[in-house]
């Protein structure tokens, strides 16, 4: 068994889907890394995970960082673009763990305006 650990970002939100009556939740990660010659080169990782994926599905959006973990394996395909034999990796995911949030201004005004009562008491409980 391959065993395999993640940390990236989701390419696009993660969606529920179903297969043979059973649900699953699908995703890419991708991990980016900085060569010595000044290149950067990004690794795409398949996930599946069994389930319907419960609280965390509504987490997993395009651009979140995640830490991923589960059994792997190595699949190689034909590209449509580049005509040519590649490889990739599909995890079968055992454990992801959200790693911070890529809040924006809007993002945080909808939480405010959502939890008004909330964000007025952690306000009036600043010491200055």
């Amino acid at each position: 068994m391959l065993q395999f650990t993640i940390l990236g970002n989701l390419g696009a939100d993660a969606e529920r889907k179903e297969y043979n009556g059973r649900p699953f939740v699908s995703f890419r990660v991708a991990h980016s890394e900085k060569r010595q010659d000044g290149t950067e080169a990004t690794t795409w990782v398949s996930c599946v995970m069994n389930g319907d994926g419960g609280n965390v599905l509504q987490y997993l959006k395009r651009g979140q960082k995640v830490f991923v973990q589960g059994r792997g394996r190595v699949k190689t395909f034909s590209s449509p673009k580049t005509h040519q034999i590649e490889a990739g990796l599909d995890v079968s995911v055992d454990r992801v763990e959200l790693c911070g949030q890529n809040l924006t201004a809007e993002a945080v005004r909808a939480w405010l305006n959502a939890n008004l009562e909330q964000a007025n008491e952690i306000v009036n409980d600043l010491p200055f």
